[in-house]
């Protein structure tokens, strides 16, 4: 239930008391979450069963993701501003009725472009609970200790998520058939409709916020999703190509365009540049988008190894996922109590600085290799950082934010780790298939040039958290929060 009628976020924390309602509206957030950000990996391993049925050519195929992808990140920011101005639990279930359509939709989908006209819609709908999700949390429950926690369940399950959609891909893919991939989002989807109908009393506060930037919210979500578009085409299109470079321009005119006007022009801004004057936030979100593109990074990367390289199935390649999900969580779980004793700032530098050592443990994979130790042990190593550092980064990025902007303030951070790890893999993925292009006219096996380039790719990923850590230690305070 998203219930909690007069409680918001200027509670003080030593009041404070967890209920079954703060369960169940956390558990309706969590799910929600998991629901949106498991499509996001759960279709990769059933790409060549999609393929087979439907029809796709080999260029097409990549739009089964890139569809969802666009669309996700291109709208994240009007989901954001919508919630703040409309109510959040409006909506969120908005969100989640168009995202259970859609993947009904994309399940009975007969043809191609049915089935990327689905995932569209899918992508839609996710970019409305997204920021959603994190702004209701920060509205339920009070900054501090309260709050943190949430963070760290919320976090734990956005985590697992990834690793849960390889998992579940590869049973579905394996068992009933692609198709159930989608159909399963639909139960659950009802489910989430009728938990999430209660109102929440802090919409109170958002509704009377009518104001909204037409403008501002078609220029962004333009200028986002053309980048998105021309990153995630460079497979096709080379970076140098006038084809990608001209949709970078355009992309590049119309994002620059947005802050002049959001700055000058519009009375009613979608993103209140003063969020950027908020150091926190800033950093935040600019750690998040480099620490999205290592993230993706380890999924694409390990994921072909395992299948290309040692020739895992699909199903196999998921269940080595399984022990990571399960130190995220843990590790996420562990990250508020890091953060009580040594403040948000130290926290996240020492769990990039972990995952950082994990992806340089990636670089000595090879060809013969075993299961353990060359992959899953820093596999392990890596899911350990990224999961101590959910919780102090979310924190960091809604810390000191009003009630009233905090859905566009939580959708920036989801923008930060899309497009970040969008453009992270593009340019990772083209400098490992350069490596791996150069490895095979110089006469190596194909199984050796594609390892030699998964293991560049890991190397520069890990130079990102290296870049991580140091932007952590300028541009970060060390929060603690209060005793409780």
């Amino acid at each position: 239930m998203l219930i909690l009628k007069g409680e918001s976020r200027f509670m003080d924390t030593r009041d404070f008391v967890w209920t079954p309602r703060h369960v169940g509206a956390l558990a309706v957030l969590c799910l929600a979450q998991v629901l949106d950000s498991v499509d996001v990996t759960v279709v990769n391993v059933a790409l060549p069963a999609i393929q087979d049925d439907l029809g796709f050519s080999a260029a097409d195929l990549s739009w089964v993701m890139n569809a969802y992808m666009v669309v996700f990140g291109g709208f994240l920011l009007l989901g954001g501003r919508l919630g703040d101005s409309y109510g959040h639990r409006r909506v969120l279930l908005g969100g989640i009725t168009l995202f259970t359509v859609a993947s009904l939709a994309a399940g009975l989908a007969q043809n191609a472009s049915s089935l990327v006209a689905a995932r569209a819609a899918q992508g839609l709908g996710a970019a409305l609970i997204a920021p959603m999700t994190l702004a209701l949390i920060a509205l339920i429950f009070p900054e501090g200790r309260p709050r943190n926690r949430a963070f760290a369940i919320w976090g734990a399950a956005t985590g697992a998520s990834s690793t849960l959609g390889l998992f579940a891909g590869g049973l579905l893919a394996d068992g009933p058939g692609w198709r159930w991939i989608f159909f399963i989002n639909v139960p659950i989807g009802v489910l989430l409709l009728i938990a999430a109908r209660q109102p929440y009393a802090a919409e109170r506060i958002t509704r009377a916020r009518r104001g909204f930037d037409l403008v501002g919210a078609a220029v962004s979500t333009a200028g986002v999703s053309l980048l998105a578009y021309a990153v995630l085409q460079t497979a096709a299109h080379p970076w140098a190509s006038p084809h990608t470079i001209g949709l970078l321009a355009a992309a590049a005119a119309l994002l620059v365009y947005f802050v002049v006007h959001e700055a000058r022009i519009a009375k009613e801004p979608l993103v209140p540049l003063r969020l950027f004057g908020n150091r926190s936030v800033a950093g935040a979100n600019l750690i998040q988008a480099l620490r999205g593109g290592a993230m993706f990074a380890v999924f694409y990367f390990a994921t072909l190894f395992l299948q290309e390289v040692l020739g895992y199935s699909a199903l196999q390649t998921g269940l080595a996922y399984v022990p990571l999900t399960l130190l995220l969580v843990g590790a996420a779980g562990l990250g508020p109590m890091l953060v009580r004793r040594f403040g948000t700032r130290l926290v996240i530098t020492f769990g990039s600085l972990i995952t950082a050592g994990g992806l340089l443990l990636f670089t000595g994979i090879s060809p013969d290799g075993a299961l353990w130790p060359q992959v899953m042990l820093p596999l392990l190593v890596t899911g350990f950082g990224f999961g101590l550092v959910v919780v102090p980064l979310t924190a960091a990025a809604l810390a000191g934010v009003p009630p009233s902007s905090s859905g566009v303030a939580s959708s920036l951070l989801n923008v930060s780790a899309q497009l970040g790890g969008a453009l992270g893999l593009a340019v990772l993925s083209t400098t490992a298939t350069g490596r791996t292009a150069d490895a095979l006219k110089a006469g190596a096996a194909p199984a050796e040039a594609l390892t030699d380039g998964f293991r560049l790719g890991f190397a520069v990923a890990a130079a990102l958290m290296a870049v991580v850590v140091a932007i952590a230690l300028a541009a970060l305070t060390n929060r603690k929060e209060s005793p409780a």
